[in-house]
């Protein structure tokens, strides 16, 4: 058991056993001080390939546990390293709850596949387009979570917990130099602002508009920029996408649709922040 934790240096080898019995029977962190969960997310970064500078990860307090859970950092670097494609194989409404299907596919050829449910009641508008894209979300990040072997949540389900609360941790630092990112160089380019190369590619256009729209929600989260920065951001991001979002208007007008709700979401809940 020690050669789990074993770090070197690091505080997260001389825990006390019941505290290390409690993070693997149990998955509870709240045993640990605060350097000792910084110490154990670089650990389980490291377990896993990603880069923990980037925060694949967020904590949660949850039935009185504190447990890690993925959140779309992590499936991203997840889907660049291990070059997995998605595709969403089958959308249908029940009752109140819109079902999706997504299908990942590996370099290697291995498939896995999972679901995405959200709740739609009576929703219209804006308000049903981004439960279609949670839905959509969830179904893509759960199947690449399974894929990989995490048995974690990620971010969009953690959403939908009764009295979920999020935990601040201090900033997590490698404890190692971070793997280089492997980027897909075929599929769908996605730019970001003030660099002529694609900062990712994507297979589907499902995986393309989920990417730009939830760089759309960081910018729009972010707390350290103005709201005109934010609002500037956003136009710098389809400005340099616009070849891509053409190409989504032309094939694809539900997920042209989708994309278009979601950053005019984001644009007006800006412009009326700003007029505060």
């Amino acid at each position: 058991m020690s050669n789990v934790v074993s770090m070197g240096k690091n505080e997260l080898a001389v825990i006390d056993p019941n505290i290390i019995e409690s993070i693997v029977t149990k998955g509870d962190l709240s045993g640990l001080n605060q350097q000792q969960k910084v110490a154990y997310y670089n650990y389980r970064c490291q377990q896993i390939g990603l880069d923990p500078s980037a925060k694949p990860f967020d904590l949660l307090n949850l039935s009185g546990k504190q447990v890690l859970y993925a959140n779309a950092g992590a499936t991203q670097q997840l889907c660049a390293m291990h070059k997995l494609s998605t595709q969403i194989t089958h959308r249908e409404r029940v009752d109140d709850i819109y079902l999706v299907s997504c299908r990942v596919t590996g370099a290697d050829g291995r498939v896995s596949e999972n679901q995405g449910a959200v709740s739609v009641g009576s929703l219209k508008g804006d308000a049903l387009a981004n439960a279609i894209l949670k839905a959509t979300t969830k179904a893509i990040r759960r199947s690449v979570l399974a894929h990989c072997g995490l048995g974690m949540m990620d971010e969009t389900e953690v959403e939908t917990i009764p009295n979920a609360m999020k935990v601040n941790i201090t900033d997590p630092t490698p404890l190692a130099p971070p793997p280089a990112p492997v980027k897909r160089d075929s599929g769908h380019a996605f730019y970001v602002p003030g660099s002529d190369d694609a900062y990712d590619h994507f297979e589907s256009l499902e995986d393309w508009v989920d990417a730009l729209l939830t760089m759309v929600d960081k910018v729009s989260d972010s707390k350290k920029l103005t709201v005109e920065d934010k609002i500037f951001k956003i136009g710098e991001l389809e400005r340099v996408n616009t070849k891509t979002v053409a190409v989504v208007r032309n094939e694809n007008a539900g997920l042209y649709e989708v994309l278009s709700r979601g950053i005019g979401a984001a644009r007006l809940a800006l412009g009326q922040e700003q007029k505060k």
